[in-house]
């Protein structure tokens, strides 16, 4: 087939049919093309997927659109992570995320995302429309343990509730700390796509880790729904997988993946869960990344994962009962000083024992009176645990004190 007869066709055959089947993009005098139903940013970044050199920065948008992101260490910016992968920018009608690398770490970096509608009009005629900044923000990368001292913050089981995210934002934005983790079950189930970005790029509309980095771990409703597959879309992690460490000031974090509750052959799962085997994995890297010299060498280890693992919870829930099983061994002998959890929805301590050198600390949720809010604070000789309610009262207070 001819040149010329290629693009013949091409403009009456099947994508010609698919360009008319899709929303018209509007051509204006200036020559701009918007793309369809006013294009607009919908919410603020999100950082997330950190180490101490690299980060991800996703957003969302409500249509076509390809994006980048513009950094630097002063407000001047100067350079541009475009995003691209084996030769395409990104492209996305719900979520421009892209990865920002070689960072230095303990760095304060400023930064703008940048979208530009893209309108599809045929094969050879794709327009795009006038770019989209966002307002400069900026993020200090974690110091891989050179600070001697760390603030973080854990929630759990917001479970799409409006009201406990608005509050607990609310608190964090007045003392957001170094960085934030959301334990899981951010979800109720995943069955949508615009689901995905709604919650965890603007949730409750509200602007929660542009300049204070969110550290995912996956709860056992967050693989549930038809789209759950789809969860890497918008979360991104620092080593690709729901298990991964950060290490920040004084503190290593061990983040887990206990995955589902039930077992992989309940028959609401219809056979589609293999989690047994997934914790199995995760148990020959747990004893691999507690070796590390930054995981091993820092003052504290703390574990964040959602199911507990010890208590009545793995009575009940074979997903903590698996994950004891596999992992226990390696936490004790790993040197774990505090495990953080949740998935009951009632806040609990359970202070160490003569099996298990470290205490597990539960927060409970999900609706406001029930929901709480732990903040962590190290130095290099204590770290101390506070579990609050949403208005702020502390319920308990632990301390940890570094072992000789």
């Amino acid at each position: 087939m001819s040149e010329l007869s290629r693009r013949d066709w091409l403009r009456t055959g099947p994508a010609a049919l698919t360009a008319a089947m899709a929303p018209a993009a509007l051509a204006r005098a200036d020559g701009i093309v918007r793309a369809p139903q006013d294009f607009r940013v919908l919410g603020a970044p999100v950082v997330q997927a950190l180490s101490a050199t690299a980060v991800s920065v996703a957003w969302a948008v409500n249509d076509t659109s390809t994006g980048w992101v513009e950094y630097g260490e002063t407000e001047a910016l100067g350079s541009v992570a475009s995003g691209d992968e084996d030769g395409l920018r990104p492209l996305d009608a719900r979520v421009q995320r892209v990865r920002l690398d070689g960072l230095t770490p303990g760095t304060r970096y400023h930064y703008r995302t940048v979208s530009v509608p893209i309108a599809f009009l045929g094969a050879y005629d794709i327009r795009r429309g006038r770019p989209y900044e966002s307002r400069t923000y900026s993020f200090v990368t974690p110091d891989g343990g050179a600070a001697g001292r760390m603030q973080a913050a854990i929630i759990n089981d917001t479970h799409e509730q409006p009201e406990t995210l608005r509050r607990l934002f609310t608190q964090l934005a007045e003392s957001p700390g170094d960085l934030l983790f959301w334990n899981g079950d951010m979800f109720n189930d995943i069955a949508t796509e615009q689901q995905l970005a709604e919650q965890l790029l603007y949730p409750a509309g509200m602007a929660y880790a542009a300049s204070r980095p969110v550290c995912f771990a996956r709860g056992n409703h967050d693989v549930r729904g038809p789209e759950a597959r789809a969860l890497g879309r918008v979360l991104d992690t620092p080593s690709g997988q729901h298990y991964y460490t950060v290490r920040q000031g004084p503190v290593a974090f061990l983040v887990l993946d206990t995955g589902e509750d039930k077992p992989d052959d309940a028959p609401v799962y219809a056979g589609l869960g293999t989690f047994d085997a997934y914790r199995t994995r995760q148990a020959a890297w747990l004893a691999e990344a507690l070796q590390r010299p930054e995981v091993k060498g820092a003052p504290f280890r703390v574990v964040v994962v959602h199911i507990p693992l010890y208590g009545a919870t793995p009575v009940r829930f074979h997903g903590g009962a698996d994950a004891r099983a596999k992992w226990h061994d390696h936490l004790v002998r790993g040197g774990v000083d505090l495990m953080v959890t949740g998935h009951t929805h009632r806040h609990a301590w359970l202070p160490p024992d003569a099996t298990r050198p470290f205490g597990q600390l539960t927060g409970g949720g999900p609706q406001p009176d029930a929901a709480t809010l732990i903040r962590l604070d190290a130095d290099r000789q204590q770290l101390t645990a506070r579990l609050s309610r949403l208005d702020g009262t502390l319920i308990s207070e632990h301390v940890v004190t570094r072992r000789a």
